[in-house]
């Protein structure tokens, strides 16, 4: 657990360092749920919730899952919140997330040796996309700009998902393109794993 608070930490220094302090978008809920994970939890058990840095800011979210299905010749990785029931009615405040990672290997096995990035074509235009992160029950909604994420397999199965980049904020009003700095280190229960 101390090595992922301290990886944590480091992506956080590096943010500030960078002068990515700037408040976090509103709304932001940042309140933990009430199941919290053991203080002896081992380091790569499932937690109760994943912690999401969103520009500076840690941003509380349900745990993380992981679905690993193939598309003809290479793999497709959707990494996603345990959502609770209560993220369908419209007066859900909760943060949740949503990617969608085409990895360029076929085997499963090369899962911890591949790296994902994504750059989006353009700026303009991208509020229809299901993909992203949401804050306070979807009102605020980023979209994966420039964005990287590899994978790291943990004894008990579970995969941690390593992201960091740009993301941009969705808005209602027109105006310039805003970008913020994410970054997270997500250990996903896997769902899904294809065989070779």
């Amino acid at each position: 657990m101390k090595c992922r608070w301290d990886i944590l930490g480091a992506v956080v220094g590096m943010l500030i360092a960078c002068g990515c302090g700037r408040p976090a978008p509103s709304p932001v809920a940042t309140t933990a749920p009430t199941t919290k994970a053991a203080a002896s939890e081992p380091a790569d058990t499932q937690p109760a919730f994943a912690l999401i840095n969103v520009d500076g800011h840690s941003t509380v979210f349900p745990s993380a899952r992981l679905r690993i299905e193939r598309d003809s010749d290479h793999l497709v990785a959707t990494v996603f919140s345990d959502d609770p029931r209560e993220a369908l009615k419209d007066n859900y405040t909760g943060n949740s997330f949503y990617l969608k990672m085409d990895l360029d290997i076929s085997d499963p096995a090369l899962l911890d040796q591949t790296t994902w990035h994504f750059t989006a074509p353009s700026s303009a235009d991208r509020d229809d996309s299901p993909y992203g992160v949401f804050l306070a029950g979807r009102k605020t909604q980023l979209q994966p700009y420039d964005v990287q994420a590899r994978f790291r397999r943990e004894s008990s199965g579970a995969i941690t998902v390593l992201l960091a980049g740009q993301f941009q904020v969705v808005e209602t009003t027109p105006g310039p393109a805003r970008m913020l700095p994410v970054a997270a280190e997500l250990l996903a229960r896997v769902d899904k794993m294809p065989g070779k």
